[in-house]
């Protein structure tokens, strides 16, 4: 439940502004502040240094006076690796903005291509660099500079991901939401949410996946926002895996089937540029087949992953190694019926040698984890020549 921060209001009057006088300096709306006041929405992490200062206290007790238990924003700062420091431009303008979009689709598409580890640094320099200008951001250009942000943290938060860093993961959802939220885009909000389920998808944690997912599913489902049905779909995929894994395999089906349902409804003009992996057969094909091994369905999930890796473009690696393990673990998953003779294990060690090589080769220290996860599971035919190569493989 949201509390008024009264200690807040209180050190704002201290230093002599009006909500209207504050909100003119801070470059947002009063109604900001106000939400600020009210304890219904956070600060912006690069805002809370400029706050300090002109209510004239330090970052510990402005932290105190926002949110008391919870960890400094000092953590969150450092959490960010450094990165080159430039000056930041005295005027932002749309030109610069655009500039700074192409930068990070840039990123987007290096990380499908070559891998987390090629673009990880750059993209997290860049979030340096955008919280840095902040400042300099005129109110008629403010909401497009919040998404921007937004967009290049929600980059950095799946590369995160990649490199296994769930904590830095989490830090970079939390700039992304708060950006999403000052750029009115609720989009970009129910997709955070979905990333942000994944972080406790990958832990084992399907019931606190499925509650932000039905919380994402809340805005995408209000026509008031006239949400694309790729988000749609996206989200409805993850909450198919995120009931698998909490067990309601009965709902983790129906939500994969409609995900496939507003899949074939997605007109590709109109998918976001954040997902623009999700713009072909191949995609839903990929994320069905791995719903389907969350869900048991060894078979089904083989016949989903072997079409997706057929039609999946060989430069998008990281897909690619991913959708491998998938194929790999649906191999090794006994028939529904508990008899072994479904079990490939020679197949299942091709696949996850080729996903190994991948990994290696883009520095996926996930995909590289998920591989030596099966491992234990092909000791057992080892006398076989592809398995003896993927033990010889993997040190």
């Amino acid at each position: 439940m949201a509390v008024r921060r009264t200690g807040f209001v209180r050190a704002r009057k201290a230093a002599g502004f009006t909500q209207e006088s504050f909100a003119e300096v801070m470059h947002v709306d009063r109604s900001t502040v106000a939400r600020w006041e009210q304890g219904t929405r956070e600060p912006l992490p690069y805002q809370r240094p400029k706050l300090a200062r002109l209510l004239k206290i330090t970052m510990n007790e402005l932290d105190e006076l926002l949110h008391p238990e919870v960890e400094s924003v000092a953590a969150t700062q450092q959490a960010i690796p450094p990165a080159v420091v430039l000056p930041a431009p005295r005027v932002v303008h749309a030109e610069l903005l655009t500039q700074y979009e192409a930068l990070t689709s840039a990123y987007r598409q290096i990380d499908y291509q070559a891998g987390s580890a090629s673009v990880y640094e750059q993209t997290v320099s860049q979030l340096n660099r955008l919280m840095g200008m902040a400042d300099n951001v005129p109110s008629s250009h403010y909401q497009r500079f919040a998404l921007v942000l937004g967009d290049t943290a929600q980059l950095a938060a799946w590369l995160a991901i990649d490199h296994q860093d769930y904590g830095a993961a989490r830090r970079y959802t939390s700039l992304a939401l708060s950006s999403a939220q000052e750029g009115e885009d609720a989009q970009l909000h129910a997709y955070v949410l979905g990333i942000m389920s994944y972080i406790h998808l990958h832990a084992g944690r399907g019931p606190d996946a499925v509650r932000l997912l039905l919380a994402a599913l809340h805005l995408v489902e209000n026509p008031r926002f006239g949400i694309s049905q790729a988000v749609h779909s996206w989200l409805s995929e993850a909450i198919g895996e995120a009931y698998a894994l909490a067990g309601d395999h009965r709902a983790g089906a129906a939500a994969l089937a409609k995900a496939e349902r507003l899949f074939d409804g997605v007109d590709q003009a109109d998918v976001p540029a954040w997902l623009g992996f999700y713009n072909g057969a191949e995609h839903i094909m990929r994320l069905k087949g791995r719903c389907l091994v969350r869900l048991d369905d060894g078979a089904a999930a083989v016949t989903a992953l072997e079409e997706a890796v057929q039609a999946l473009p060989v430069h998008y690696v990281r897909e690619r190694s991913g959708t491998l393990i998938d194929l790999a673990i649906a191999r090794l998953m006994p028939s529904r019926t508990g008899q072994t003779s479904a079990v490939e294990p020679e197949a299942a060690a091709t696949a996850a040698l080729e996903a190994w090589e991948l990994a290696v080769q883009t520095g996926s220290g996930r995909n590289q984890r998920r591989v030596r996860e099966l491992l234990p599971q092909l000791q057992p035919y080892r006398q076989l020549g592809a398995v003896r190569t993927l033990l010889e493989a993997t040190p």
